[in-house]
């Protein structure tokens, strides 16, 4: 004896009609999913994953505001960097280009000397042109006194 298996002929047809349908949006205004096609185990299956995708955006925003607040900080402490590196620079070539009190006055003394003439007058010289003067104010406050 045969036996025929039912057929399955009606559920093969909605199953190729499903695939020949494009697939259209079921959102409703609200943004809820309406009921009018697909089974609502898909439709639970797509409303938990967007809840999940849902979240994740939530928590993507929040990661983002969070490095954003970071960078800005970063920002600010660089830019505090940078201006006490400037600042070190600055004082730097202060120290190095300033002169002292000695310096300035040995500058100035050597000017002096080269605007009248006597700037390449050697170590010697200059000691024998103080013994002079030294004698010529001795000579001078003798003089006064006598």
């Amino acid at each position: 004896m045969v036996t025929i298996a039912p057929s399955n002929a009606p559920y093969n047809a909605m199953v190729a009609k499903r695939k020949l349908e494009p697939a259209t949006s079921n959102k409703v205004a609200d943004g809820s999913v309406s009921n009018t096609t697909g089974s609502s185990a898909n439709q639970s299956v797509l409303l938990t994953q967007l809840e999940d995708a849902k979240r994740g955006k939530a928590r993507a925003d929040q990661l983002s505001k969070t490095l954003r607040a970071d960078l800005k900080e970063a920002k600010k402490q660089l830019e505090n960097v940078d201006k006490r590196i400037n600042e070190a620079l600055i004082s730097q070539r202060k120290l190095q280009y300033e002169e002292g009190p000695f310096k300035s006055y040995s500058k100035l003394q050597r000017k002096t000397l080269q605007r009248v003439g006597l700037g390449t007058v050697s170590n010697k010289q200059s000691f024998g042109l103080a013994a002079i003067t030294i004698l010529l104010g001795i000579t001078a406050i003798i003089g006064r006194v006598e």
